[in-house]
């Protein structure tokens, strides 16, 4: 009997950790997320978030419309809905938090100074047609 309750446990502990890395692998926010961001200045820059995952690893990019850039993240570290990602390149850091829903990201942009950040999940772009 002792050897079956063993089996039992066993097979329940791999079944609670496949759930659990099942969840992990669930919870990416891969996608664009637009919005704004209002400088000290007054100006308001208009921003594009893209985010991928492939293999556990998230990417991203951020396009500053306004200027006409695309800035490749250096470093993401995604944990459930928080993220934080570096752009060496400008100086700059990402980080916050999404909705339960996925559907909205609220944070931070830092670059010298720390301003409020809110960014909503866009929906896919059409292809170009040939």
């Amino acid at each position: 009997m002792p050897i079956i309750k063993s089996a039992q446990r066993l097979a329940l502990g791999c079944a609670a950790a496949l759930w659990v890395a099942g969840s992990a692998a669930a919870q990416t926010h891969d996608g664009d997320y637009a919005g704004a961001i209002k400088l000290p200045s007054g100006q308001e820059l208009h921003l594009v978030l893209h985010l991928t995952t492939k293999g556990g690893d998230t990417d991203a990019t951020l396009d500053s419309i306004d200027q006409g850039v695309t800035i490749p993240a250096s470093a993401c570290k995604a944990d459930g809905n928080k993220i934080s990602i570096l752009f060496l390149a400008v100086g700059g850091e990402l980080e916050g938090d999404f909705t339960a829903d996925g559907k909205t990201f609220t944070g931070t942009w830092k670059q010298g100074v720390t301003l409020p950040l809110t960014l909503t999940k866009t929906a896919p772009a059409a292809p170009a047609k040939p």
